[in-house]
């Protein structure tokens, strides 16, 4: 019997103040549909104090949940940018990408294990410039660039 196999927990979830019951991790996609988001709608995390609510992509991105997440739907907030990735152009509708996500569109098929590491850097119009490190996220503006380099872990 092989004891590496893990079970998804579920947890208790709100969304539009409605409970909800959901595995974890999941995904964005599935919680449109447990929801049954409508079109035109987006899914947004509700942020704690200050923070602030944080768009959910209808997409296979994992997803952790914790008893007692709060999610609402709303209009996006944010118009879809073209960004370059490596010089090839995407549309993002988001105001933020994730560090994993750069990579995805940079190398679709990987590799994502062993030693290899993901360098991205990113310019924005205007010259600023910085880094997106692993479980990092920024704000994509129209026409910023971003160079993604895979590197071996030493």
């Amino acid at each position: 019997m092989n004891q590496d196999v893990k079970h998804p927990r579920v947890v208790r979830i709100h969304i539009d103040k409605r409970l909800y019951e959901s595995p974890t991790p999941t995904t964005g996609a599935a919680l449109y549909l447990l929801a049954q988001v409508p079109a035109g709608q987006q899914l947004f995390k509700e942020g704690h104090g200050h923070d602030d609510d944080l768009p959910i992509a209808n997409d296979h991105t994992p997803i952790e949940l914790k008893n007692g997440d709060h999610f609402r739907t709303g209009k996006p907030e944010h118009g879809s940018v073209t960004i370059y990735v490596n010089t090839d152009p995407f549309v993002w509708e988001r105001p933020q990408i994730s560090y994993d996500e750069v990579v995805k569109l940079a190398f679709p098929n990987g590799p994502f294990e062993g030693n290899v590491r993901y360098s991205i850097t990113w310019t924005r119009p205007d010259g600023s410039e910085g880094a997106v490190l692993k479980g990092g996220r920024v704000k994509v503006v129209d026409g910023m660039k971003f160079d993604v380099r895979n590197t071996d872990k030493s």
